[in-house]
């Protein structure tokens, strides 16, 4: 007698009529579902026994989780609930570096009699990585979080929602009253994601009909460094920005350690944006205004995307909405200035 296939994710998301994405949402007891929705998703969890039918068997197996740094609050943040959401199914979890990851190493954890490895997990893999390929071709179950560029990418990904989470934070400062805002985007660290943040900003700006200055645009790498280095470059211009947009809340913590070494206050002289809101964020002095990336939304959803796999995955591109978290370092400008 043939096994009726366990039901997925997808499959709960077309009998009830909404997104995979609203699904993970009820599943995970997040909010921003209306009771309406999460009636019929219960409904048609209900109906396809989708609980008694996913609830994994005693050591299903090992997932592996490769990352490129282990170096970033950002990434440990996402390490734990990639590991929070694999202890909930009942799998163990493994990490490694990219740069030691091999086909070798993969083939003998899948041909392992003990924690046989079931799925491997790519944070924020690089754009044309090998590592993609050699999984593709092993017919590992894959899943990437926050790819560098999701497009031509060939195994599933989610990704925070950059390019809305950008125009939030440009979008709030234009509301107290900036008028010359910087960015120090990503665009050569990350193109997919610097890209977008870049589009929001200038998308921002257009709509509030104001020039884009390039004397106010930085690339920068996301790090602590590159804040304190670009955010040092756009404060020592002769007219310098009011405000600036940064593209992790390091970086941001780099700025601010500029404007500290030339004795600006904040907000008083320069507001600040980041985006990540890693836990320090909330700690900074003063406390970091950021855009909010849902880092255990995006991990549990990656763990059930590639643990639901079976046989060759089709490559789609998930966003998670992202939300702007006004804090302390935004307040309108001392002074009204023309760009």
């Amino acid at each position: 007698m043939t096994a009726t296939p366990r039901p997925k994710i997808a499959d709960v998301a077309a009998a009830a009529g909404v997104s995979v994405p609203t699904v993970s949402k009820v599943l995970n007891g997040r909010s921003h579902v209306s009771e309406a929705t999460r009636a019929k998703v219960r409904q048609a969890l209900e109906e396809l026994d989708y609980t008694k039918r996913n609830i994994p068997a005693a050591q299903p197996g090992l997932l592996q989780l490769v990352v490129n740094n282990f170096d970033s609050p950002w990434v440990l943040e996402t390490m734990e609930g990639v590991e929070a959401a694999a202890s909930r199914l009942g799998y163990a979890i493994a990490y490694t570096r990219a740069d030691h990851a091999t086909a070798e190493g993969w083939r003998k954890l899948r041909e392992s009699s003990a924690n046989r490895l079931a799925g491997v997990v790519l944070l924020a893999p690089r754009s044309g990585s090998r590592l993609v390929i050699t999984l593709r071709s092993l017919n590992i179950p894959a899943v990437a979080i926050d790819p560098e560029v999701s497009e031509g990418l060939t195994i599933p990904s989610v990704s925070p929602a950059s390019f809305s989470g950008a125009l939030a934070a440009v979008g709030h400062l234009l509301g107290l009253g900036h008028r010359r805002i910087g960015i120090i985007t990503g665009r050569g660290h990350s193109p997919g994601h610097g890209l977008a943040r870049y589009a929001a900003y200038v998308a921002a700006l257009h709509d509030a009909g104001l020039p884009v200055l390039p004397e106010l645009v930085r690339d920068g790498d996301f790090s602590i460094e590159s804040g304190l280095r670009l955010g040092g470059d756009l404060l020592d211009l002769p007219e310098p920005p009011t405000a600036i947009v940064t593209g992790s809340d390091l970086q941001a913590l780099g700025v601010m350690n500029a404007a500290a070494q030339r004795s600006l206050k904040i907000p008083g002289d320069l507001s600040i944006v980041g985006f990540d809101d890693i836990a320090q964020a909330a700690l900074m002095s003063p406390p970091l205004t950021t855009v909010r990336q849902p880092l255990a939304q995006l991990a549990s959803m990656a763990v059930g995307i590639v643990t639901e796999q079976q046989g060759a995955a089709v490559p789609v591109a998930l966003e998670v909405a992202t939300e702007l978290v006004i804090r302390g370092t935004t307040a309108p400008p001392a002074s009204k200035t023309s760009p």
